[in-house]
């Protein structure tokens, strides 16, 4: 993937760049969701030290630990993402830092053993964006690191839910934070969602029943770094941050709805637990 490939997520799966890194000369089209740590999620603030604790950044072991992705903890050797984040990835470079929320330094850092992306995932149309990588070891659960419960039950349009991540922080997708971001953002209906959003991508990015969908004012949302990431809702996990026309330039944010892929996450981590 190139890197104008990367950054043209103009429709964007937030994390497109790592496979393009991942490659040497190989990111990706439209788009998915780093940096002087005084930035924004765009138009989000420093998170709390600990505040969450289900966070990890997904790295890439042979490019410096760079940050691409994000993803959440939701058992002891399970981490729930977005399969696009994935895309030419190799698991011998993978790795996933929890316990901190600087990108650069603390936490814990662990190999990953196995990635399985959802088996009816494409990305065009982008659908079935979710994935789980297993840790090589389980993971030590402490203040800084803990599971997050995957909801049942969806949040209501207009409800508040916490977007967090280490993607770019400004519009013009320049500035990358190594401090972890977030931002309450306002859950709106796939109605106003298809409504607000650019019809001429509605083949490539469409608006289904597995999505949740959440949009602010210009200025604050998701960008390329977030994807993979968790919508938390009353600290459950409801979407991860799938894709978006970067960024916060005042149209949606999409996510993909893990209230319906909780039988998936089930029955794919009893299958694989070692």
């Amino acid at each position: 993937m190139s890197l104008r490939n990367y950054f043209l997520l103009g429709f964007v799966l937030c994390g497109a760049l790592a496979a393009e890194i991942s490659k040497s000369d190989d990111p990706q089209e439209p788009q998915e969701d780093q940096g002087d740590g005084a930035g924004r999620v765009v138009g989000g603030t420093n998170a709390p030290d600990g505040a969450l604790p289900y966070q990890v950044s997904l790295q890439l072991a042979n490019h410096n630990n760079f940050h691409f992705c994000g993803g959440a903890v939701i058992a002891d050797r399970w981490i729930l993402t977005a399969a696009h984040c994935l895309k030419d990835i190799s698991v011998k470079n993978l790795r996933v830092l929890a316990g901190t929320n600087n990108n650069k330094s603390g936490g814990t850092r662990y190999i990953i053993d196995k990635i399985i992306k959802h088996e009816k995932y494409t990305d065009r149309p982008n659908v079935n964006d979710i994935a789980l990588l297993r840790t090589n070891e389980k993971i030590k659960f402490t203040e800084k690191v803990k599971a997050i419960e995957v909801a049942t039950e969806d949040p209501k349009p207009g409800d508040k839910c916490k977007l967090s991540g280490w993607g770019f922080t400004t519009q013009n997708q320049r500035n990358s934070p190594y401090k972890l971001q977030w931002l309450d953002v306002k859950i709106i209906s796939n109605k106003d969602c298809k409504t607000n959003f650019i019809r001429r991508f509605e083949k490539s990015f469409p608006v289904t029943e597995n999505h949740i969908c959440t949009l602010n004012k210009n200025g604050e949302g998701t960008c390329q770094g977030d994807s993979g990431g968790s919508l938390a809702c009353n600290n459950k996990s409801v979407g991860i941050v799938s894709w978006n026309n970067p960024c916060a330039r005042g149209q949606p944010d999409a996510y993909t709805r893990t209230s319906k892929y909780t039988t998936w996450i089930k029955d794919t981590m009893e299958a694989n637990n070692p």
